[in-house]
């Protein structure tokens, strides 16, 4: 691709800022070496001036969380009228949402955990017991998980298993008025990324993710090991199929990440991340494109074909 102006949005003022700021500056700095002139911008209040005084070619926006990348950023960038990298802000917001998510994929048939949602008001009148009760009427057992809907990483998550446990989940309402109350499925931890590819949304290789045990329960916290799966041929494709139709019903577009645990012999979709970090040697997405033959350079400028 002939040297263009790319401006990356980086940071912001989620508790995801300082990842997006790493991603952004890994960024920036392989794409200043493939040619191109490259701007980081910090997600602030003077966001569209920074945009208007530079006027780049392409936007590579990297920020990530509620009022950031769950298609807010990708709104402003339709109003400015600049192409730029990854979902549209529709399907961004919907990928944002975890809960929105599984309503979505279990009216296809996708298995996901089972789950219901949990408000602030039935909190604020329920004893654990109350809870427990209501994790029972949903044929759900303790221990389960907690967490905030539009909130990545395991900001306000809550490993829920006993009265002390139950009372943490106070903390989880500072981000989202009502919670995602998901089973807890223990199970080998696995993701695959998505890269449009000449305008084919493409899955690429799945990779388990090992080291990911955090406390109690597996989730990814990024910089873990991966390594190339041990799946039989017919569970990598029926999981790569169910990547495709999942991401599809989301509308995702550009890159994209999704994550399994794999449990029974059953692989249950976690989430989709429509921003996915991208440090090399860290994020499990730079890990799918390397499996999938891409250099860190090789992927970026893939990515920034992307841009619509």
């Amino acid at each position: 691709m002939i040297g263009r102006k790319v401006a990356v949005i980086s940071g912001g003022f989620s508790e995801e800022q300082e990842p997006s700021r790493e991603s952004g500056k890994c960024v920036a700095d392989v794409l200043r070496k493939l040619g191109h002139t490259v701007y980081v911008i910090e997600y602030d209040n003077s966001i569209i001036s920074s945009i208007e005084d530079i006027s780049p070619d392409i936007i590579f926006p990297l920020v990530q969380g509620k009022h950031h990348g769950d298609g807010t950023v990708q709104a402003l960038l339709e109003c400015l009228k600049i192409p730029y990298i990854g979902s549209r802000p529709y399907s961004a917001a919907i990928i944002n949402h975890k809960t929105e998510c599984k309503k979505i994929w279990r009216g296809r048939g996708i298995l996901t955990p089972d789950y219901f949602e949990y408000s602030f008001d039935e909190y604020a009148n329920d004893s654990f017991k109350d809870f427990a009760d209501k994790v029972k009427a949903n044929e759900m057992l303790l221990p389960v998980v907690v967490k905030p809907p539009t909130q990545g990483n395991r900001y306000g998550m809550v490993f829920v298993k006993d009265k002390e446990s139950f009372e943490d989940i106070r903390n989880s309402f500072a981000y989202d008025d009502v919670l995602l109350v998901e089973a807890f499925v223990e199970g080998r931890f696995f993701t695959q990324g998505i890269l449009e590819i000449e305008g084919v949304i493409t899955a690429l290789p799945l990779v388990e993710v090992l080291d990911c045990s955090n406390d109690e329960f597996k989730t990814f916290p990024g910089g873990s090991s991966v390594r190339t799966h041990d799946l039989t041929p017919e569970q990598a494709d029926e999981t790569t199929c169910i990547t495709l139709i999942a991401a599809a019903l989301t509308g995702a577009t550009g890159f994209a990440r999704l994550d399994y645990h794999l449990s029974g012999g059953k692989f249950y979709l976690l989430e989709i991340n429509a921003v996915p970090g991208l440090v090399p040697g860290y994020s499990s997405m730079c890990e799918c494109a390397a499996a999938a033959g891409y250099s860190y350079e090789g992927f970026v400028e893939m990515l920034l074909s992307t841009a619509k």
